[in-house]
């Protein structure tokens, strides 16, 4: 019978602690423990087709997780209050919105949810809601009436940064569950742009008129900034906390299907969206996020996506069969 040196040209390595760093394929017997060991390679990042929504819808906001999302307000040609809840596998109908509205932010998970500003019967509006799991109810007014916002962070404690008045803006809101007061401002005025985290670590990223690649972050005080996305957009989707972010999706100067991952210091390109699409709604984390509705560049979409990010090397023992 043909031995492991002679098969692969090499002996085993006896060690009495595992390799602090070992490489992919790398075997070794770890005396110690008395146990036969090996790495296993990267697993890629990919995207897996959801659930569809029951509604084409576009602009809205996003929060929860891949398994427990939530879609609120949008557009599906005028502006709905319209919430949709996903379960990891479809969406159901969710209380409506007090008020419908399109171009809103959004924060929170499924059952504990914050929504505001946005564009609500032709102007812009600083009208905040809050979701219970079954209804929303009214929370306190943004001190910015706005609209192509980003936000992040939970009902209770959230942040609101950039969007448009009649122009693209700077300024940051920090609510605390009843009452917004005034933060940092963004180093970059925009609007279009998306963003994570909490209230005290955010991220800001991309953005529009001119598509934008410069990326900030909050510390809770003020923004510095970031390393830049490898493509500008705007209208994109976004994921995660500010040190392993998700962007996907956008407009650059057509509709794109880029996906990249943030790592607190670079983003670093990924796995594309299966449909290219901007305007779509974005929750969960960078190993497992999602996004969801959307504009294909033709027309609104239902298609929710599923994202699995890759997967670091992992050890393995070998036990006996």
């Amino acid at each position: 019978m043909s031995t492991y040196y002679q098969i692969f040209g090499g002996k085993v390595n006896v060690v009495s602690a595992d390799p602090s760093n070992p490489i992919e394929g790398q075997i070794w017997y770890n005396t110690t423990t008395e146990l036969l060991k090996y790495r296993v390679g990267l697993t890629p990042a990919a995207w897996a087709t959801g659930g569809n929504m029951g509604t084409a819808i576009q602009t809205q906001a996003g929060a929860g997780t891949q398994t427990a999302g939530l879609s609120a307000g949008g557009s599906s040609g005028i502006g709905v209050a319209t919430t949709e809840e996903y379960d990891g596998t479809s969406w159901s109908g969710g209380g409506n919105l007090g008020t419908a509205r399109y171009l809103l932010s959004g924060c929170g998970t499924q059952t504990t949810a914050a929504a505001f500003g946005g564009i609500a019967t032709g102007v812009n509006t600083a009208a905040t809601e809050e979701y219970n799991g079954t209804a929303w109810t009214g929370g306190g007014n943004l001190g910015t009436a706005r609209r192509s916002l980003a936000g992040c962070g939970t009902q209770t404690v959230a942040l609101a940064f950039g969007g448009v008045t009649t122009v693209a803006v700077n300024n940051t809101e920090e609510y605390n569950g009843t009452a917004w007061t005034a933060g940092g401002t963004l180093a970059t005025a925009r609007g279009y742009l998306d963003g994570c985290g909490t209230q005290t670590a955010a991220l800001a990223f991309g953005g529009s008129v001119a598509p934008k690649t410069q990326t900030e972050e909050y510390d809770g005080t003020s923004w510095t900034a970031g390393g830049n996305l490898n493509t500008g957009r705007g209208n994109l989707g976004g994921a995660g906390i500010q040190t392993l972010a998700l962007a996907f999706g956008g407009e650059t100067t057509v509709v794109v299907a880029n996906t990249e991952e943030y790592n607190g210091t670079s983003w670093t390109n990924s796995t594309n969206l299966s449909t290219a699409r901007a305007s779509l709604g974005g929750a969960g984390t960078q190993t497992a996020g999602l996004g969801f509705g959307g504009y294909t560049g033709t027309v609104n979409t239902t298609a929710t996506e599923e994202y699995t990010g890759s997967i670091a090397a992992v050890t393995k023992t070998v036990t006996a069969t």
